[in-house]
């Protein structure tokens, strides 16, 4: 697991388009997770201030991710998600440790 990488990119979105931010990320979304080295990602939006979204994306690989990022087809796909942000940040961390939570076993 040392290889992978989580990606977040915290943003702020322009007011009043929040679900619109919502639904153009889930088009955007769809399409990411066909990248070749693409884990998972997910949607956070702050509790506290609506306006502030976090995107979170997990990939096999740091090079993966970077070829995602550096790519054209990034840059146009993502573009529905840049009109909609007023500022973002991205930082991207060595996943150490993951774990899933437990599922009972429906025969116990």
């Amino acid at each position: 697991m040392s290889d992978m990488v989580r990606a977040t990119l915290r943003l702020t979105v322009l007011p009043g388009r929040e679900k619109e931010f919502e639904r153009a990320w889930q088009a955007v979304a769809a399409e990411v997770r066909r990248t070749p080295g693409h884990l998972r990602q997910a949607l956070l939006r702050d509790p506290v201030e609506p306006d502030i979204f976090v995107i979170t994306s997990d990939w096999e690989t740091a090079e993966a991710f970077h070829a995602f990022e550096r790519s054209p087809e990034q840059d146009a796909l993502t573009a529905p998600l840049r009109a909609l942000r007023a500022s973002a940040s991205m930082t991207v961390y060595r996943l150490v440790v993951h774990l899933e939570g437990e599922v009972p076993c429906p025969h116990a």
